[in-house]
């Protein structure tokens, strides 16, 4: 399963301090045993309220304000996003970022955090 969320950010583009807005769309992949029960990986619901805040601190932020995030770049944004989740989302695969459609990155996770 996977869960996309678009957001708004600005990323620095000279030494002054200026800065220019991207749109960008970044998508969790998601992967796990299947829920006998209930017919799911995971509820839906509670992945979106569990990766709320990681959202919430990209969208509509200058990113090079971001803690640890020092490439912005649709690749780096990727590497960062993988490296902050995987310790506490085990069933996270893959992160891809796109500022356009087809014009992006795709970063696979190995699963070792």
């Amino acid at each position: 399963m996977w869960k996309t969320q678009r957001f708004e950010a600005a990323t620095p583009f000279d030494a002054q301090g200026c800065y220019t807005g991207h749109s960008y769309s970044l998508r969790l992949h998601l992967a796990g045993t299947l829920d006998q029960v209930m017919g799911w990986v995971l509820d839906f619901g509670d992945v979106k309220t569990r990766f709320k805040p990681f959202y919430q601190q990209l969208d509509h932020h200058p990113l090079d304000q971001v803690a640890g995030l020092a490439d912005f770049s649709c690749a780096g944004i990727a590497r960062w996003a993988a490296e902050q989740l995987q310790a506490d989302t085990p069933e996270l695969t893959r992160v891809d970022v796109y500022q356009r459609p087809g014009e992006g990155a795709l970063y696979e996770c190995d699963g070792e955090g």
